[in-house]
């Protein structure tokens, strides 16, 4: 039998990032960027966007998805819909996006 000391260290488990992992880091970086960030819901319209943002003139929705996932065809109905009603609306499936998203989204807000 072999001592404890023996032992190796338990694998790692990598475990894929979710749509709420990806919609938290988003969102958690907006607020600290002084947004304010409401998650949407609406009980007659399931297609709607999963968070509304705004601060000052910037104000956008976002449809957050887990990394490689895209929207539905009626969330792209949706989506269009609110673009032609003056919403800046996008997919997100990485941070990283998220964030050079709103930024040049700003960027364009300011200028």
């Amino acid at each position: 039998m072999k001592d404890i000391s023996e032992a190796s260290s338990p694998a790692s488990i990598d475990r894929k990032l979710l749509e709420k992992d990806v919609q938290k880091m988003c969102v958690d970086w907006a607020r600290k960027r002084g947004y304010w960030a409401r998650k949407f819901s609406s009980q007659s319209q399931r297609s709607v966007p999963d968070y509304l943002l705004s601060k000052g003139k910037i104000k956008f929705a976002t449809e957050f998805k887990a990394p490689g996932k895209t929207s539905t065809p009626a969330q792209i109905d949706e989506q269009a819909a609110m673009r032609l009603a003056g919403w800046f609306v996008f997919e997100c499936d990485d941070f990283d996006k998220f964030k050079k998203t709103v930024i040049a989204y700003e960027q364009e807000v300011v200028a």
